[in-house]
């Protein structure tokens, strides 16, 4: 078992919040130049000692963030706000790879996202293009391996109860660090005996795993609120809250504006403030007389105005159950739960700002200039879980601005309203919650009474409450938050207001009705949209893209417009952003001539002039051809001529067309020619077949009278010779066997004319026939004759084919000679047929 490192957690280190104060007399408002809402109702007041008047000019103050960044962490605004957006891409990563690896690791170390996992591919595919290294998951051990807080923390209370055990959490080093003051050797036994279980040691039970270690630490946490006077809203002021009676109250910080499900504004705080809803009312004190704002703790808080009802809240389990109470009736040795309250029912007159207050210059406050958007103001931008390593800090109403890292996020033991106290000596010891979230261990002290249910963030992303914390034995401070999403999920729809950038419309020039404007919106979260109005139309909602960037069509009439746009996130909105633009109207295009193509040739008569353009606009003809056509839904159009045009020669035609509330377009034209017809090639014919050795040679045909004549053969050129209206080529050879095309064009003044086309083909030579073989007459059974031999027959020519009848000398063949011969014939025949 691995040696206890850090000392017990002093008992003494914060008030519990169990313990509430009797108040004698009536509170009255203190003084509140920039108080937003009525006084009170009146009440006993009580008697305020010196301290209560507004602290001494020049006195010393905590400072806000920058000072603090620089205290804490040696860190520059602009490096935590960088460092912030990173973690923020690395809580998304984290919720990926979880999906499908739940005991994935993923810290962040300076500019680098680390992921330990079995499920690299998922990793890197969340990374996208953010610097990620991703690391293989330890697996020589894994049997003995702890892997998730819930099980670990439902073992260890099964085990040894809640009584003693402050956290168990995961670190960025990927162990998991239980935290107990639980004995070494387990509990006493009075007298051993064969027939008694020794009771486990938590040193059998941290052997169990290979990756536990275990720290001496004195029992649960200590919660942040504080009992007291009663005491105004950007994040992180201070507030106090009261029971129906005004005799009991606590004081502590407004976490983060936000809404309910509905859309009305409240304020999501601690759960632990409400003293598990035993108070129910909430004011606001003036922040010039918190310690967060004079420095000095002897200064009285004061009222400012009612902030609301505190509604729904949830310390430690479902129903503020301890840590040790199963609320579904199942005994399963834990039961995590949250640090959540809310506050319902805010003045109408107040303005909630997703800002955090910035306690500088706090000894003069006004909420104007806590909420200014200087440099040093935070905005909140988004919500998102911790991320290991990553810087965080908070605000609140008694230690300002101090800021840590995420060293661990696990589950953390909370004394819970009736634990001991020495307001509460006789309290109930069992009374632990526990609260999911996050610990920081810092040397200088990072909450204190009263911060309870301020504000923590990393960068400008809300991801916590501060929750409980105290100092170790070893001098270090721990500082406890509840994991915000996790809170926020307990309040059925509760979300926080964050900041979002005012749009901005980047279309300048003019544009066409429903044209495209286009705009940005800096830094928008995911599921971002902008509202966009066009002088008094109704509103138009466009999506806001990854890159920030937004488009919506424009008015579908024509003028100048003023343009508001506000973006909108969940129920957050953004300052609207103005501007204006011009829709004018849209020239048509040039429709198209689609016949007569320009340039083309044509015969006559020519009947009509069709071709292309937009829907229902009119298109006018002018030149040699007028008229109108209306071009169709096909966006086609044609145009019939009264009269064809048939006469040679060159004919222009031009075409635009108009629409309603269009401006016209411009021109069209097509030139073409009306050109004369084309020579009649009369030999050979058309797909004429000539025999192999009687192809042509001479090729002629008729014209038009005065008119040349040019032929080609296969791409060769020949100009005929021309006798009036007949014309005629020589060529030099027959065509031999193979295919040809003629064409013929004739030449008529100035204009030639459309082309005649002709193919014929040349047959290639027949094979010779095949020479017939010798049949021996056949012989008599016994003769003795001598054997005779049938002369031979040469081949008929193919001039010989007209010839009909047999010769004499044929009549005196036998029988095989007269089959010689009709076999030679018919073959004959049959040769002469293909030729043909």
């Amino acid at each position: 078992m691995q040696a206890f490192t850090r000392g017990h957690l002093k008992r003494g280190g914060a008030a519990c919040a169990a313990a509430a104060v009797l108040i004698g007399g009536t509170f009255t408002a203190g003084a509140a130049s920039a108080a937003p809402a009525p006084t009170p109702t009146p009440s006993p007041v009580v008697t305020t000692p010196a301290t209560d008047a507004a602290p001494a000019a020049g006195a010393a103050l905590p400072g806000g963030l920058a000072e603090a960044l620089e205290r804490d962490l040696g860190m520059s605004l602009a490096e935590f706000n960088a460092q912030g957006a990173l973690a923020t891409q690395a809580s998304a990563i984290q919720a990926q790879v979880s999906k499908v690896d739940p005991t994935a690791v993923v810290t962040l170390t300076g500019d680098t996202i680390a992921v330990q996992t079995s499920a690299a591919g998922v990793a890197k595919a969340a990374a996208g293009n953010s610097k990620v290294t991703v690391t293989a998951a330890t697996t020589s051990i894994v049997s003995r391996n702890a892997t998730n807080v819930d099980a670990l923390f439902a073992d260890y209370v099964s085990t040894f109860g809640a009584e003693n055990l402050l956290s168990v959490a995961l670190n960025a080093s990927g162990e998991f660090m239980i935290r107990t003051g639980e004995p070494e050797n387990g509990l006493p036994v009075a007298t051993p005996a064969f027939t008694k279980t020794l009771e486990p040691s938590i040193a059998d039970f941290a052997a169990k795993y290979a990756n536990v270690v275990v720290e001496d630490a004195s029992g649960p946490a200590k919660p942040t609120f504080e009992e007291g006077d009663p005491f105004d809203v950007v994040n992180g002021q201070g507030y106090a809250a009261f029971d129906a009676a005004k005799t009991k109250g606590g004081l502590c910080s407004t976490g983060w504006n936000g809404f309910t499900k509905g859309g009305e504004p409240a304020i999501v705080s601690a759960g632990h403030c409400t003293m598990d809803g035993f108070l129910t009312d909430a004011y606001l004190t003036n922040p010039i007389f918190d310690k967060a704002a004079t420095g000095d703790p002897a200064v009285r808080p004061r009222l400012l105005a009612p902030l609301g009802t505190m509604g729904f809240s949830q310390f430690g389990g479902p129903g503020n159950s301890t840590t040790t109470t199963d609320p579904d009736g199942w005994h399963a040795g834990s039961n995590i739960g949250t640090d959540v309250s809310v506050i319902d029912g805010l003045p109408e007159n107040f303005t909630q700002a997703p800002k955090v207050a910035k306690w500088t210059g706090a000894a003069t406050w006004a909420v104007p200039e806590q909420v200014s958007t200087d440099s040093t103001n935070i905005n909140v931008t988004a919500v998102a879980s911790p991320v290991l390593g990553a810087p965080v800090c908070k605000s609140g109403r008694t230690t300002g601005w101090t800021c840590g890292s995420v060293d661990e996020i696990g589950a953390y033991a909370v004394a819970g309203i009736n634990y001991p106290s020495e307001q509460n000596p006789n309290g109930d010891p069992l009374d632990i919650r526990a609260v999911r979230g996050f610990a920081s261990f810092t040397s200088t002290i990072m909450n204190d009474h009263g911060d309870s249910g301020g504000p923590i963030i990393s960068g400008t992303t809300a991801v916590g409450i501060t929750s409980g914390g105290g100092q170790m034995n070893d001098g270090t401070f721990v500082a406890i938050a509840a994991d915000l999403k996790t809170a926020l999920a307990a309040t059925d729809g509760y979300t926080v207001k964050i900041f979002l950038e005012a749009p901005k419309v980047t279309t300048t020039s003019p544009v066409f009705r429903k044209g495209t404007v286009t705009g940005t919106v800096a830094g928008a979260p995911a599921g971002t949209t902008v509202s966009v109005t066009f002088g008094d139309e109704d509103p138009l909602n466009a999506a806001v893209e990854s890159d920030g960037t937004w488009s919506i069509a424009a008015p579908n009439k024509f003028g100048t417009f003023a343009v508001t746009a506000q973006a909108k996130n969940g129920f957050s909105t953004s300052a609207p952003g103005e501007s204006s633009i011009q829709v004018i109207k849209e020239t048509l295009a040039a429709p198209a001539i689609t016949s007569p193509v320009d340039g083309s040739s044509v015969g006559a008569p020519v009947t009509a002039i069709t071709g292309t353009g937009k829907a229902g606009a009119t298109v006018e003809l002018s030149g040699d051809v007028t008229g109108t056509a209306v071009v169709g839904e096909d966006s086609k159009w044609s145009f019939t001529l009264p009269q064809g045009l048939d006469d040679v020669s060159v004919y222009r035609v031009n075409a635009k067309q108009t629409l309603i509330d269009w401006n016209d377009s411009s021109a069209t034209t097509s030139s073409f020619t009306v050109a004369p017809a084309a020579p009649v090639i009369t030999s050979p014919r058309n797909g004429q077949e000539f025999v192999f050795n009687q192809g042509p040679q001479v090729i002629s045909g008729t014209n038009l009278e005065q008119a040349s004549v040019q032929v080609t053969v296969n791409g060769k050129s020949y100009t005929a010779v021309v006798e009036g209206t007949t014309w005629s080529v020589a060529l030099a050879n027959k065509l031999t066997s193979g295919s040809y095309s003629i064409t013929a064009e004739q030449q008529w003044g100035d204009f030639r004319s459309l082309t005649a086309a002709s193919t014929v083909t040349v047959l290639a030579e027949p094979a010779p026939p095949a020479t017939p073989e010798s049949t021996a007459p056949p012989t008599t059974p016994g003769a003795t004759t001598s054997p005779t031999t049938a002369p031979i027959v040469a081949p008929l020519a193919a001039d010989d084919l007209a010839n009909t009848g047999a010769s004499s000398s044929l009549l005196i063949l036998g029988g095989a000679g007269v089959l010689l011969l009709l076999g030679g014939a018919a073959f004959l025949l049959i040769r002469r047929r293909n030729a043909r």
